[in-house]
């Protein structure tokens, strides 16, 4: 954006140089016309470069927003994955404990 201004500054700068020029020059009206137009054109075409550049960086910043959002669910879709893996893991757990105490039951009752 400074970049711009600066731009902005030297565009107008270099007219009113060359509008200096041409006043000294014995300038006609005609050529100071023109060379105010070129100043309002070099100057619209600066202003337009800095909408674009904020608007561009509001984009960026939004894109860069929307990023950060997607990373925090991924962690949470994983935060929840591990959650079911260790229920799940805890359940296979207490699974084989009663297949294996129904296994020494059926023993003793076989064993009698």
């Amino acid at each position: 954006m400074n970049q711009a201004r600066s731009y902005k500054t030297l565009s107008l700068l270099g007219t009113s140089l060359f509008c200096v020029a041409l006043l000294g020059g014995c300038a006609t009206t005609d050529n100071l016309n023109k060379a105010q137009s070129t100043a309002d054109q070099a100057l619209q075409k600066a202003n337009e470069a800095d909408a674009n550049a904020n608007a561009a960086k509001a984009a960026a910043a939004q894109a860069s927003q929307k990023a950060d959002e997607a990373n925090a669910n991924a962690n949470a879709a994983k935060s929840t994955a591990d959650q079911a893996n260790s229920t799940a893991e805890s359940a296979k757990a207490e699974v084989e404990k009663l297949a294996e105490k129904i296994d020494r039951m059926f023993k003793k009752t076989m064993q009698k």
